[in-house]
């Protein structure tokens, strides 16, 4: 992957100069601001310096081990299975599953599921769906059994479809300490200098105040105005994409929900995305939902995945509930990782192919 660094003297300009040279598969990868040197600071705005590069499947550099991999990993799992003369024994459970024509029938991948953190009420409902759908006695091949596994998951994936909305106002809520406001920024970068769109954010107070003055400074780097008051009755820009950033809200507190409910009332039509730490266990991802599902969630969106190697456990939230999941997004460096939310780059990670 080949990094490429562009000093502007402004979003527009930068959003110019990678588009023209990396297109518009472009992924930012850090962004900061330049302070003029000598006696220039005193009449020149700041530069911004941007790194960037294409995604590893557009630099057309194929890694052949890991290609390699797979086909080795592939034909292991198709070769016919070597079945032992049926004898008792009592020596190991590997034994009793050989021997078992039982245990040998079933579809293994339900156990699989559950040790990547899926809990075994919803690795069963994936079974379920393979036996609906394929029968009851799995394919010889592992291989085959897994990729059918892979098929359901993303079906159950589709069909958790955000509502119908078209607004342009995304409004991001969350309990305190998630990454609200770090989300915002990331997503920011993306649309202004990967997406080449006109953006603007309010930062606006709740119950109480919203102290993330990073974002002021982060609006300020890319020339995006960041309000501090609503615009009461004035019209919103058009053909801009609009954020509202809220400080966090204590989940467990019924009031401040109710609260946060009634702010969000006052403001136009929106996209309300929930923002969850991934590094928090499955009870109290699911304790959160549940508090803020009084609310006209759009979907969720995690953070922290840098701090959690556990990334199979986000099925639960799939499985669990009727949100759909729109961004993956670790560490503090914006935009660092941050990605659009798909069952593929979650099966990637959570099953990687050895």
């Amino acid at each position: 992957m080949k990094v490429l660094t562009f000093t502007a003297e402004s979003a527009a300009d930068a959003v110019a100069q990678i588009r023209g040279q990396l297109g518009p598969e472009a992924v930012v990868l850090n962004v900061r601001q330049l302070p003029a040197e000598g006696f220039s600071r005193l009449w020149q705005k700041p530069r911004i310096e941007v790194l960037a590069c294409l995604p590893a499947s557009q630099t057309g550099i194929n890694d052949p081990l890991l290609e390699l991999r797979r086909e080795i990993a592939e034909l292991k799992q198709q070769l016919p299975i070597i079945r032992e003369p049926a004898c008792p024994t009592n020596n190991s459970l590997g034994s009793v599953e050989r021997h078992d024509p039982g245990i040998a029938g079933r579809w293994r991948c339900g156990s699989a599921l559950e040790q990547t953190g899926i809990l075994p009420l919803h690795a069963q409902k994936v079974v379920d769906e393979l036996q609906n759908r394929h029968g009851e006695h799995p394919p010889e091949s592992l291989a085959k059994e897994f990729s059918m596994m892979r098929t359901v998951l993303s079906d159950l994936w589709q069909q958790r479809t955000p509502p119908g909305t078209d607004s342009r106002l995304h409004i991001l809520v969350g309990a305190p300490g998630v990454g609200k406001t770090t989300v915002l920024c990331k997503w920011l970068t993306q649309a202004v200098l990967v997406e080449g769109r006109t953006a603007s954010v309010w930062r606006l107070d709740g119950r109480t105040a919203n102290t993330a003055e990073s974002l002021s400074v982060f609006g300020e780097i890319l020339t995006v105005p960041v309000h501090r008051a609503w615009p009461e009755g004035d019209p919103l820009p058009d053909d801009e994409i609009l954020f509202v950033d809220l400080p966090g809200v204590d989940w467990s507190d019924s009031t401040a929900i109710d609260h946060l409910a009634a702010q969000l009332r006052l403001l136009p039509p929106s996209q309300v995305h929930l923002v969850l730490n991934a590094a928090y266990e499955i009870p109290l991802l699911f304790a959160q939902v549940r508090a803020f599902s009084s609310l006209p969630i759009t979907d969720l969106s995690f953070t922290h995945l840098d701090e959690e190697n556990r990334w199979g456990k986000l099925w639960n939230l799939v499985l669990g509930t009727n949100y759909s999941v729109r961004f993956f997004s670790g560490g503090q460096n914006i935009p660092g990782h941050f990605q659009a939310a798909t069952p593929a780059a979650l099966l990637d990670r959570q099953m990687p192919i050895k």
